[in-house]
């Protein structure tokens, strides 16, 4: 965190909706936590609880576990984003993009069952607000992640030099003469 001088209160250099963000990721994760380990009720023949993950759709124990890990990568998320790390916004990325190619192969992959289709349909509800959702992440988190200084104060950085003459027709370039 940075302070200005007229001040001494730290300011962030991140933007209010990406800590938003973040702090969503990290409900979302309890959320899974709790879908996980609740029981709502006595099931015998059909444990009620499913997740999707790369296509696949899962049912009971390995739903749970699928559960669990998504649950864990919200909470990474959510850690790297609030505490301002690049990582924090490429993980979000790359669990976005992975999120909207799995929404899209589970509804190629289960639209020729019939049985399927109420999930079927859910997904493919779902897959215009994840797009939605990637793309807003993208738009906003680009410029944390590439124009960003480095963490590292000894780092080098390479600096373009503003001052550049512009190129006419007609110059010379070494070593290629007309």
């Amino acid at each position: 965190m940075k302070t200005t001088p007229q001040s001494k209160q730290p300011q962030s250099r991140w933007p209010l909706d990406i800590r938003v963000f973040a702090l969503m990721a990290l409900l979302w994760a309890v959320c899974l936590v709790m879908r996980a380990f609740a029981h709502p009720g006595e099931f015998d023949v059909v444990d009620p609880v499913q997740a999707v993950f790369g296509g696949i759709l899962f049912d009971g124990d390995a739903a749970r576990i699928v559960l669990i890990v998504e649950a864990g990568i919200f909470a990474s998320i959510a850690i790297g984003v609030l505490t301002e790390q690049r990582w924090g916004l490429l993980l979000a990325l790359c669990f976005m993009a992975q999120v909207v190619m799995s929404h899209l192969a589970f509804v190629i992959a289960y639209l020729p069952l019939r049985f399927a289709w109420p999930s079927v349909r859910e997904t493919a509800l779902q897959g215009p607000m994840m797009v939605l959702i990637t793309l807003y992440l993208w738009i906003r988190a680009s410029d944390l992640i590439f124009d960003a200084p480095a963490s590292s104060p000894h780092a080098p950085r390479i600096r373009v030099s503003q001052n550049r003459q512009p190129i006419r027709a007609d110059s010379v370039i070494a070593g290629f003469e007309k």
